[in-house]
């Protein structure tokens, strides 16, 4: 999800380093960062735009909004819920959506624009960890060489229907008109390489 601390709220201050999911937080993206071959996939590919790209661009922190595991602010800044994220899995799979979104970010997607978050929306969902649990060393080897990979069926019914509920959380939108704005950038935004 793209949201904006600014307007929203949704994220509390920075709450005391000790605390028991504020570490597990920490230790999980560090995990990842250092790991998890699809996280550093995605940051190889930040690290070609130029952007000096830190572990401090990610910050594990409350939110109140229970339903949130994490979101892209405008800062640009990753943003982990320590308090809904419950294991590595979870925040790889968080992690490596929010990096896909800080690089289209970096490559100038206009998040007011409803058409650009609904792209970058489907390459989160096919780049990141969501629509892969299953398959992760296949999905690996497909970001090396996507030509080779037969993609199913299910796994762009996964990407479309995680960009459409992304689509109408963050725009506050029927299903009907998200799944109307993923269909008209889908296909074109699916074929894209990361």
């Amino acid at each position: 999800a793209v949201v904006s601390t600014q307007s929203t709220g949704i994220f509390q201050d920075k709450i005391n380093m000790s605390d028991f999911a504020h570490q597990n937080c920490e230790e999980w993206k560090t995990n990842a960062l250092r790991k998890n071959k699809v996280v550093q996939k995605i940051l190889s590919k930040i690290k070609l735009t130029n952007f000096n790209f830190r572990e401090s661009c990610i910050s594990c922190e409350h939110c109140r909004d229970a339903g949130l595991k994490g979101g892209l602010t405008t800062a640009p800044e990753i943003l982990l819920c320590q308090n809904t994220l419950k294991t590595q899995s979870e925040v790889e799979q968080v992690l490596s959506h929010e990096l896909v979104h800080f690089l289209d970010h970096l490559k100038g997607t206009k998040w007011d624009n409803v058409h650009e978050l609904a792209r970058s929306e489907v390459r989160a969902a096919k780049f990141s960890l969501e629509c892969h649990s299953e398959a992760s060393q296949f999905y690996e080897g497909c970001l090396e060489q996507p030509h080779l990979c037969s993609i199913s069926e299910q796994f762009k019914k996964c990407v479309k229907n995680r960009a459409i509920d992304s689509v109408k959380l963050i725009k506050d939108v029927t299903h009907s008109k998200a799944s109307t704005i993923v269909d008209s950038v889908f296909d074109k935004s699916f074929n894209e390489d990361l």
